[in-house]
C-alpha cells in the first residue's frame, strides 16, 4: 500500500500570500454526532508519545478513547475500541494562525477533545487517505482517479475505514468497506468550512 494524505491546500489568498508554504492541518465539520449530548466524550487524558511535531494529532483523527489506557493512541487494528473522532475546539495562536487549516499541531502530552463515535454519526473532513496505488482493491492511481470516484459515489459507493493493522491502521477511502471494525459509508464529496475540499461520511458500523 501506498498511503497518500487527502491534499490541503490554502483556501485563503491572504494566507497564501503573505505564508507560502505553510503547513496546513486537516479540518472537521460535525453534520450530525450524538457524542455532545450523550457524554461519550474524552477531554482528560493526554495524547501518546505517537504524536510529534513531525506527526500531530489533528482535528478528524480517528483515535482510540480508551481512558484506562491512561492515553490517547492512534488505532492499532481496525478492531481497534473505543474508536473516536478528534474535535478539539480551534485556538488563537496569533494574528495570522487561527481556526481551521491552521488548527491542528498537538502533540504528546496535549489534551484533545474525543466523541466516541456511533452509527449515524455524520461528519465532513479531509482527515483522510488514500491508497495512490496502481492495483489493488482498494487502490487510486492518484488523486485525480480518487476525485472521479468520489464524483460518482451516486451508482458506485464508497467507504471510509481501518483496513490494515499497523501503521496503516488510519482511516482511509476504500472501495470496498473492511471485513470487521467501524467504517462509514461516504455521502457527499464536498468542503469542509473553510472552502477546501472534503468528504462527508455516516458511521454505519461499529
Amino acid at each position: 500500500m501506498a498511503l497518500t494524505r487527502f491534499p490541503l491546500t490554502s483556501a485563503n489568498s491572504y494566507s497564501s500570500k503573505y505564508r507560502p508554504g505553510e503547513k496546513l492541518y486537516a479540518t472537521l465539520e460535525l453534520n450530525q454526532v450524538a457524542f455532545p449530548k450523550t457524554g461519550m466524550v474524552v477531554s482528560q487524558t493526554p495524547l501518546s508519545n505517537e504524536f510529534t511535531i513531525n506527526a500531530p494529532c489533528e482535528n478528524g483523527m480517528w483515535v482510540v478513547g480508551d481512558k484506562a489506557a491512561g492515553a490517547i493512541k492512534k488505532p492499532a487494528s481496525a478492531t481497534s475500541k473505543p474508536i473516536g473522532i478528534v474535535y478539539t475546539a480551534e485556538k488563537e495562536y496569533d494574528d495570522y494562525h487561527y481556526g481551521l487549516q491552521y488548527f491542528g499541531r498537538k502533540v504528546e502530552g496535549d489534551y484533545p477533545r474525543v466523541g466516541l463515535l456511533g452509527i449515524g454519526d455524520t461528519v465532513t473532513t479531509n482527515c483522510l487517505q488514500y491508497d495512490e496505488a496502481n492495483s489493488g482493491d482498494n487502490a487510486f492511481a492518484n488523486f485525480a482517479a480518487l476525485e472521479s470516484a468520489l464524483n460518482a459515489i451516486g451508482t458506485t459507493p464508497l467507504y471510509v475505514g481501518i483496513p490494515a493493522s499497523g501503521d496503516k491502521a488510519v482511516p482511509q477511502i476504500l472501495k470496498n468497506p473492511p471485513e470487521s471494525g467501524i467504517y462509514g459509508k461516504i455521502v457527499k464529496y464536498y468542503t469542509v468550512p473553510n472552502g477546501e475540499k472534503g468528504v462527508k461520511y455516516q458511521i454505519i458500523s461499529l
